[in-house]
């Protein structure tokens, strides 16, 4: 499964007994204030996360004209957690909120797949990046 496929190709391809999908939200968006420098630190989280690629794919948006910019992303792992070793190896993911997605919830799957779409405005702002882990 790649996720820049259309949204509704993603959901008749998604098996959710074999994967799991989970936001992510950066913790520290205030401190988002120059936009090359949080361009910079989501590249390296997608850099560092790495050692997953055969166990995750995912998006990372980056959010706002104006700073603070807020990070956001939507990621797929195989099996119904994160993978443990992802979250010992790369400390990246301390940094960011994660929350897994109710797939039976209606608002909950729209916002899956404006973020597969780089839906803009997203959340009622302009998107600076979109980048994508595969």
């Amino acid at each position: 499964m790649v996720l820049h496929f259309q949204s509704t190709c993603f959901w008749d391809m998604y098996d959710p007994e074999g994967y799991s999908l989970w936001f992510c939200d950066y913790k520290y968006n205030d401190e988002n204030t120059v936009s090359f420098v949080t361009l910079n630190k989501v590249g390296g989280f997608l850099q560092r996360m790495d050692l997953a690629r055969k166990y995750a794919f995912g998006k990372m948006l980056v959010i706002g004209s104006d700073p603070p910019f807020k990070v956001k992303g939507l990621w797929l792992f195989r099996g119904q957690e994160v993978p443990q070793f992802i979250i010992d190896e790369c400390y990246d993911m301390e940094l960011y909120d994660w929350h897994k997605v109710d797939i039976t919830d209606e608002d909950q799957k729209e916002r899956v797949n404006q973020m597969i779409e780089d839906q803009e405005p997203f959340e009622g702002e302009a998107l600076l990046d979109a980048k994508c882990f595969k």
